[in-house]
């Protein structure tokens, strides 16, 4: 509707609103914004969608070039720590476990290879690459309870006194062995070829093929860390030397006897199963099963070291078994 509030001489745009508001009604906002200024902003729109999915792209990139990198370093580290072993060191537990279940069963007697009783050969066939597990009967049922127990075994009394045996059976000189065996000190480095068998439990699967195959599949720096932190605790040196070894040596603790009395380390009569098996050669060179009882023991010693002691009269009934030109059967 024309209005003589509007003239030739107003700009296009109060013209539009002038008319507008005669009319009754508010101006299209393409009528308040010159054509150039919706250009501008549909471009800077344009401009800043581009900016973002590019920034995002790029940030991908990155993560994925970061992933590939720190890939690429765990699977060198698996690599690197793999070198010299061969598939039969992989396969120790594969080796050990059979020997381990058939000790736990019922007791065949005892035995001992007759090449252990020439002068020497218990010694030299100690001196060998040995790896070492003691724990209890019941722990032997099943992998899972077998693992847990080897993670509480160490070089106790019973391997420092078979390898250097106190020259006699007195408190005071097995009192020594074991406190030398509890502290790690300068005689139980007598003992440094006997590895653990919780090393090559915990160590040697991150040195598999199923373990790279999970560094090949982790699919985010998350995924990846958390393989990288178990890798980096492992026992991996411990883990390749128990993999070299050469024998078996086992100490299998049979229930204590209920009537007799627990020591503060606990400690009490039992018997216990110890046994030496050659891995090269797939034999077993000595079964024995003796008893050990704390009684004998004074108060002073036995509150603390009770087991020590036991454990290292144990290796001595062993060299004596072996010396003697029978054993028990």
């Amino acid at each position: 509707m024309p209005t003589f509030l509007v003239t030739s001489k107003m700009s296009p745009e109060l013209r539009a609103r002038v008319q507008a508001s005669v009319q009754g009604r508010r101006a299209a906002p393409g009528a308040r914004l010159k054509a150039r200024s919706i250009s501008l902003l549909r471009v800077s729109l344009v401009t800043v969608v581009v900016v973002l999915v590019w920034t995002a792209v790029a940030l991908r990139a990155r993560a994925v070039e970061r992933l590939e990198a720190e890939r690429r370093l765990l699977i060198e580290r698996v690599e690197r720590e793999s070198l010299g072993l061969t598939e039969r060191d992989r396969r120790i537990i594969d080796r050990v476990t059979p020997w381990l279940e058939a000790a736990s069963g019922r007791y065949p007697g005892d035995s001992v290879d007759e090449a252990l009783r020439s002068n020497g050969a218990l010694a030299a066939t100690l001196a060998r690459p040995s790896v070492y597990l003691r724990a209890p009967l019941a722990s032997l049922a099943g992998a899972e309870s077998l693992s847990r127990a080897a993670s509480a075994s160490f070089n106790d009394a019973l391997v420092l006194c078979l390898i250097e045996p106190p020259a006699t059976r007195s408190e005071k000189a097995l009192l020594s062995r074991a406190k030398s065996a509890y502290a790690r000190g300068e005689r139980a480095r007598a003992a440094a070829h006997v590895e653990r068998l919780s090393d090559a439990l915990l160590g040697l699967p991150l040195l598999s093929r199923e373990w790279l195959a999970r560094v090949h599949a982790a699919e985010d720096s998350f995924a990846l860390e958390r393989l990288e932190d178990h890798f980096s605790r492992a026992p991996l040196a411990g883990a390749k030397r128990a993999a070299k070894a050469e024998l078996l040596l086992y100490a299998i603790d049979e229930p204590g006897e209920e009537a007799g009395p627990t020591e503060l380390d606990g400690e009490r009569p039992h018997e216990v199963r110890v046994g030496l098996v050659d891995l090269n050669a797939d034999k077993l060179l000595l079964r024995l099963r003796r008893k050990v009882d704390p009684s004998w023991i004074s108060n002073s010693a036995r509150a603390e070291f009770a087991s020590g002691i036991d454990s290292c009269g144990l290796a001595l009934d062993v060299h004596a078994a072996v010396s003697a030109n029978s054993v028990h059967g």
